[in-house]
């Protein structure tokens, strides 16, 4: 059983991990969907949930982007000696937008 040894306060660490360009890609791609989520959110809230093609479009685009950006993470946490933070962190709100944007698809077709 191997012991741990406390680290010093200032000790430097050297590792060869880098952050992946496909997770750093995928937390952009995050971001920019949760933004197109929010404007159309608030653009169709403002005309009472008649927001037009416009916002339409703007919701489709950003589930599209949000799918790609879910795939590109997934592809990004499966590389070799990389640091997990942004495909992690672009996998799950990708994740989480895809739904929000499936179970938004679902409610318009319901109503």
């Amino acid at each position: 059983m191997r012991r741990r040894h406390k680290r010093e306060k200032g000790e430097l660490r050297l590792t060869d991990k880098k952050h992946p360009p496909a997770g750093i890609a995928a937390f952009v791609l995050s971001v920019v969907s949760f933004i197109s989520f929010a404007t159309a959110c608030i653009m169709s809230g403002q005309k009472g949930g008649n927001g037009g093609p416009g916002v339409g479009i703007a919701g489709m685009a950003g589930f599209f982007i949000s799918i790609t950006g879910f795939v590109i993470a997934w592809f990004g946490l499966h590389q070799d000696n990389i640091r997990p933070l942004f495909p992690a962190i672009g996998s799950v709100v990708n994740g989480l937008l895809v739904i929000l944007y499936m179970i938004l698809y679902i409610l318009g077709a319901v109503t």
